[in-house]
């Protein structure tokens, strides 16, 4: 059987109470009755007292010369006056101990023998007995004893007082139990009410729950203590929970950094290994037919196109992937200034005219004037390259609109051509090294995979940005570059 703490504590202070009130009530009483037996000594010793003064006075005031004759003539009225005068019962006796004073006398009572021998012998004697305290004190004349007086003191109401005292005590006993009961029970209810909070927030942290103000325990004692000692282990829990789980969540994503570098890795080596593999078998392939065919003078030169063109195709590869390489792990190339983006664009757009028109294709362009904190090479290669692959990539009498303007703090380039636009599935992907939409096509235009790669590369070296915008018709590239904080503050 499972006993509360409040229950436990309630009945420890009631047991330490009764004990209390017992140990109390016993030295009460005994200090009661030691007094009340000093008093009974003191007062009996005065009327004892007072009953020789008054038979001394009875005497003088006779006409008995010899005071022990009349002590036994007179003893019957003497008793009588004694008991008047102290309001207690007497009992007088002779120098032999004879009880004298009635009509029949009669041999003491063995219960009082020993007490009457002794105050024969000049002493004063008493005796509680029963509920009576029997009191033997010597009578003198003017010249010595001559008798003994026995007063009688009823103890009744003695008896009877302490007898409410102890109910007293028993009441109050009961009392202090019954209220030490009630105050005790609110009191440690109170207690184990702090108990069970501080319970309850152990459990909330153990449930992995750390907000445990709205059941802390405002006060300036050991719970108060305790209280503030849990929220702030509490506290530091959750903290330490919180930089353990964002240390895993920063190894989750070095991990999946790694993963993905790695797969990079792999795709990378595995494109640049097939992407180099098929020039280098065109150029074998070819250098083996003019081995046969060394007469065949035709069969010769146009093997050699055809060598040179797969060597320059080979030349471009190996340089744009040191370009990427280096973009990859170092900053310090880079030269930024401040570049008239619509002046540049224009020289690009200028310089490509000669290349579009071969295919029937025209530039439009609309260039606001802008200022943009910019390496310029690379400037010139990323629209360079975005322009050229708008030529490359569209039909013939096409056309290319290059529009430049301010928004939101960016100089917001786009190029829209007319070509065969890219298919939805494959937009996320052209940035990656070496994906191509055609490939028979990027052969066929001796791309290599390369080029948007190196411009997204390019861009966010520079803390710019590209995306492929939906469009009915071809493929439109938008390129946010931020503006220079002159620029922004005009």
């Amino acid at each position: 059987m499972r006993i509360s703490v409040k229950h436990k504590l309630t009945i420890f202070i009631i047991f330490l109470l009764l004990i209390n009130l017992v140990i109390i009530s016993i030295l009460t009483m005994n200090g009661i009755r030691t007094n009340q037996i000093k008093e009974y000594e003191r007062y009996l010793k005065e009327s004892s007292k007072t009953a020789n003064l008054y038979i001394r006075e009875r005497y003088l005031a006779s006409d008995i010369e010899d005071f022990e004759t009349f002590y036994i003539k007179q003893a019957y009225d003497l008793t009588i006056e004694i008991e008047r005068v102290l309001g207690i019962h007497t009992i007088i006796f002779d120098n032999q101990g004879r009880q004298i004073g009635n009509e029949v006398f009669k041999e003491l009572k063995n219960e009082y023998e020993d007490i009457i021998t002794k105050a024969l012998d000049n002493k004063i004697v008493y005796k509680k007995i029963v509920d009576k305290i029997i009191y033997a004190a010597p009578v003198y004349d003017f010249n010595g004893q001559i008798g003994v007086m026995q007063l009688e003191y009823n103890l009744y109401l003695q008896k009877s007082f302490n007898e409410d005292t102890w109910k007293l005590f028993v009441k109050f006993g009961l009392i202090s139990i019954i209220v030490t009961f009630i105050i005790g029970r609110v009191f440690f209810i109170n207690i184990v009410n702090r108990i069970k909070r501080l319970k309850k927030s152990v459990k909330l942290i153990e449930e992995g729950q750390y907000d445990i103000s709205s059941i802390l325990i405002k006060s300036k004692d050991e719970f108060g203590e305790l209280s503030t000692g849990i929220q702030a282990m509490s506290s530091q829990i959750q903290q330490n929970i919180k930089q353990l789980s964002d240390e895993k969540a920063k190894l989750q994503l070095a991990l999946e950094h790694v993963q993905k570098l790695e797969k990079k890795q792999k795709e990378f080596i595995g494109n640049i290994t097939h992407e180099f593999k098929t020039p280098i078998t065109v150029i074998k392939a070819q250098i083996d037919l003019m081995n046969l065919y060394k007469d065949d003078n035709n069969l010769v030169d146009k093997s050699n196109i055809i060598v040179n063109n797969e060597l320059k195709r080979l030349n471009q590869m190996v340089e744009k992937v040191l370009h990427l390489s280096s973009l990859e792990k170092y900053d310090f190339e880079l030269e930024k200034h401040k570049i008239d983006t619509h002046v540049l664009l224009k020289e690009i757009i200028d310089k490509l005219k000669g290349k579009a028109s071969k295919y029937g294709i025209e530039f439009y362009y609309q260039l606001e004037p802008c200022q943009v904190y910019m390496d310029r090479e690379s400037f010139m290669m990323i629209f360079i390259n975005l322009m050229d692959n708008a030529i490359k990539y569209n039909v013939s009498n096409g056309k290319i609109k290059v529009t430049s303007n301010v928004k939101k703090g960016v100089n917001r380039i786009e190029i829209a051509d007319t070509g065969i636009g890219i298919p939805d599935e494959h937009k996320k992907r052209v940035f990656e090294p070496f994906y191509t939409v055609d490939k028979n096509k990027s052969k066929k235009l001796s791309g290599t995979g390369l080029g948007l790669s190196l411009v997204k590369k390019m861009l966010e070296k520079q803390n710019a940005t590209i995306c492929i915008l939906d469009s009915e018709r071809g493929t439109v590239f938008q390129v946010n570059i931020p503006l220079s904080k002159k620029e922004k503050n005009m």
